[in-house]
């Protein structure tokens, strides 16, 4: 797995599925299509931000599984190095 330089970190506002292709986070400040999301061992890559704090993403990138995530786990925003 690449690394990933860390720019910030926010929370998963919802609970998150497996196959969700979107997930709500309690801030969107500083992300844009591109930027890597870091959940419990999981990357997810920014493909579009949704309506408020909904991101859409595409799950499992970079070698990792994806995963279901709880509410109010830790996602640490970054970019692929």
């Amino acid at each position: 797995m690449p690394a990933t330089v860390t720019l910030s970190s926010t929370t998963l506002k919802t609970a998150a599925g497996a196959s969700d292709t979107s997930v709500q986070v309690s801030s969107v400040s500083g992300l844009v299509p591109g930027l890597r999301l870091f959940v419990d061992g999981e990357l997810m890559a920014v493909t579009s931000l949704g309506l408020g704090t909904w991101v859409n993403v595409r799950r499992g990138v970079d070698g990792s599984a994806a995963a279901a995530h709880p509410a109010m786990a830790s996602v640490f925003i970054g970019r692929a190095d």
